[in-house]
């Protein structure tokens, strides 16, 4: 019969648990405790015969009767019992000593599942009996001999497995050096007192531009250029609520702006349909001022981008884009759909000088101040103006009959005029077609250099040029380039071509914005 206290007076039994539970989750931590015990009998003599200890685990410390049954074995129906229990059979040492592997026989329960309750009383039932013996052998260590209610061992946690409420030393939180972890839905959650923060470049170790990215082929990002103080979107925005705007908007402190002032007027709006309103105001084109009184219900073009100015005759709206032959002021760009207004992009310019007149400059084949050189290796080839028949124009031929790419540059020298303002929305445009459609056998590259000498870096379609229709390559300027006036600059147009197939060049445009003469 198990009974308490009767251990003792036979053995003493002296151990020592290196480990703690731990929760069974994904880890390459082992799943075993590490038992060291040492069998004396009651004289102090060591105890080297073979044993059966017996090891369950308990959500109290007192051991009763009903705990095992009539045969010996545990009661696995017990009220206290944390359903874990495990048999060794050892044979210690001539010095007594012996040690398991608990979890090696039955695996340790599933520490994750167990209530706090549970975890915070559990307790460790040893008991022993000679190997040879029935159940009813087994005879208790009783933890406290002088009080009745303690005979098990209370599971406690040694130095490192206190570390298992934090994660290799790091708790969760929004610290300095915390754990982040996902929430309800799968969601990022962030605690602690920076819960409303989430930082990029935290070790300010980029330098340049620091972005959030949508998307890995839908490229779409919000970024911060540090080089320029400011944020960029690499798309259209649609603001849906209120718009509150602190700094300035061309320039402009929006703050200082009062209903009705100069600075407010010929504002488009979104009428019926298709259909704009103009707000009144006065304009000055050429020096002279014009009271407009306002319009409504102007009509715009469907599935189409109208263009809405003042010029030298009113109020015009049109899709063909803003003009480069006159003096005007931009209103607005609307863009329509499906017999609505989709978008009204505000197109004024606060404090401009109404001198400004946009320019296209076209340079046709052969170029005006253009230079022609090889940069030193495959450049075998021939390069020649021909006449397009239908087209009515000229065009550049590069060729060559070599089985690897020969290529050639075509080198513009151009000047940036005493009254030039800014570049055009579009600064360059190339016309350009290829006898063959694969980049290995003809292709055109572009490339800009500024009035310092230094290489522009281009957006748009730049690079790789090969089509077996006439296309238009539309390059634009991006970063800060130097463009001093009265200064020249070069724009490179490098030609591959191999296998008597050919690269073939039409006009090439610029844009740009200047003043009028006085």
């Amino acid at each position: 019969m198990n009974t308490k206290h009767i251990f003792i007076g036979f053995f003493a039994l002296i151990v020592m648990i290196v480990g703690a539970p731990f929760v069974a989750a994904a880890t390459t931590a082992p799943q075993r405790i590490i038992y060291n015990g040492h069998l004396l009998d009651s004289s102090g003599n060591a105890i080297t015969t073979e044993h059966t200890i017996r090891f369950s685990y308990w959500s109290n410390t007192d051991y009763v009767a009903g705990d095992v049954t009539s045969t010996g074995a545990i009661n696995i129906g017990a009220a206290h019992y944390a359903s874990w229990t495990e048999l060794h059979t050892v044979t210690p040492n001539s010095a007594g000593y012996f040690s398991v592997e608990l979890g090696s026989v039955t695996g340790l329960p599933d520490f994750s599942s167990m209530s706090v309750t549970t975890l915070l009383n559990l307790h460790l039932q040893v008991e022993v009996k000679t190997s040879s013996a029935v159940d009813t052998s087994y005879e208790l260590l009783d933890k406290d001999s002088s009080d009745d209610a303690v005979d098990r061992s209370p599971v406690r946690s040694v130095p490192f497995s206190l570390n298992a409420n934090l994660l290799d030393r790091k708790e969760v939180g929004s610290g300095s050096g915390n754990i982040s972890f996902l929430g309800s839905g799968g969601f990022l959650r962030e605690t602690g007192t920076l819960a409303n923060r989430f930082t990029l470049d935290a070790d300010n170790s980029t330098g340049g531009t620091v972005s959030l990215r949508f998307g890995t082929d839908l490229g779409k990002e919000l970024s911060y250029q540090q080089e320029n103080n400011y944020f960029n979107f690499n798309d259209d925005v649609n603001i849906q609520g209120d718009l509150t705007i602190t700094g300035l908007i061309n320039g402009v402190d929006i703050t200082t702006i009062a209903a009705g002032s100069d600075q407010t007027h010929l504002k488009v709006s979104s009428g019926a349909g298709l259909s704009i309103n103009i707000a009144a105001g006065d304009y000055r084109i050429n020096g002279a001022v014009t009271q407009y009184a306002g319009n409504s219900n102007q009509a715009v073009t469907d599935d189409a981008t109208n263009y809405v100015f003042m010029g030298s005759g009113g109020l015009t709206i049109q899709t063909s884009g803003f003009p480069t032959d006159e003096s005007y002021i931009r209103l607005a760009t609307v863009v329509t759909s499906g017999g609505g207004i989709s978008t009204i992009a505000d197109r004024r310019v606060f404090n401009s000088d109404d001198r400004e007149q946009s320019i296209v400059k076209t340079y046709a084949p052969g170029y005006e101040g253009a230079a022609y050189e090889g940069d030193g290796t495959e450049n075998t080839g021939q390069l020649y103006v021909t006449n397009s028949g239908a087209a009515v124009t000229n065009h550049y031929i590069w060729t060559s009959t070599r089985s690897s790419l020969q290529d050639y540059d075509i080198v513009i020298h151009s000047e940036v005029p005493a009254d030039f303002v800014r570049w055009g929305d579009t600064p360059l445009s190339l016309r350009y077609r290829t006898t063959s459609g694969s980049l290995a056998y003809a292709q055109a590259d572009i490339e800009v250099y500024d009035t310092a000498g230094a290489q522009v870096t281009l957006t748009g379609d730049s690079s790789d040029l090969s089509n077996t229709e006439w296309s238009t390559a539309d390059v634009g300027f991006s970063g800060s380039p130097t463009w001093t006036v009265g200064s020249g600059f070069l724009i490179k147009i490098r030609l591959f071509a191999k296998d008597s197939q050919e690269v073939q060049l039409g006009h090439l445009k610029i844009r740009y914005t200047q003043l009028q003469s006085e």
